[in-house]
């Protein structure tokens, strides 16, 4: 790798992270070339899985689904830091282990996913679930309803103490949010 970091923000719908992802990539432009890119990615297998996030499927074929889509992503990711830039993924296999998890063991997602570039820094945000729907447009995709997202978020902060990621909550202001994404961000970069 020539220097390039790889930083996620992950968490539950509405909790911000297409948000802070975006403002974070903006901050960090002066520094180096940013990638910004997300999961589900924008290639053929991402927009499938998008199609089917308004279906039902059972747990396991999106476990399998969001394992091939990262394989592709995964190659993406790794040209991007061998060329030096920070990269900054919207969601990462975090979200598998979490959403997927509600109904199928963790140690089984995190086998699919073996292949999967270690992330510099993931960070979770963290929302109530009732609120992070409110903040959503569309509320039509099979995961977003508050008791299934209630189940998603506690295994995200169990995955986050379990990893030691860091949790910002996301009730405070965007600007208090993006505060402590940016020292998180800047405490790695300063560190290499």
């Amino acid at each position: 790798m020539n220097n390039g970091f790889f930083f996620v923000i992950d968490g539950i719908d509405g909790s911000g992270t297409t948000t802070h992802c975006k403002l974070l990539a903006d901050n960090l432009k002066h520094k180096k070339d940013v990638f910004l890119t997300q999961e589900p990615s924008t290639n053929e297998i991402g927009k499938l899985i998008g199609k089917f996030l308004k279906t039902s499927l059972p747990a396991a074929v999106d476990a399998l689904l969001f394992a091939a889509d990262r394989v592709l992503h995964t190659i993406e990711i790794k040209k991007a830091l061998e060329e030096g830039k920070i990269v900054i993924s919207d969601r990462y296999i975090e979200s598998s282990i979490c959403y997927q998890g509600v109904e199928l063991d963790e140690e089984w997602i995190c086998s699919l996913n073996k292949f999967a570039i270690v992330p510099d820094l993931t960070i979770i945000l963290d929302i109530d679930p009732e609120i992070g729907l409110k903040r959503k447009e569309d509320t039509s995709v099979k995961f977003e309803n508050v008791p299934f997202l209630t189940k998603v978020r506690e295994l995200f902060l169990k995955r986050a103490k379990k990893m030691k990621y860091p949790i910002i909550n996301t009730s405070k202001s965007i600007e208090e949010v993006q505060i402590e994404i940016k020292k998180y961000v800047n405490a790695i970069i300063k560190s290499s």
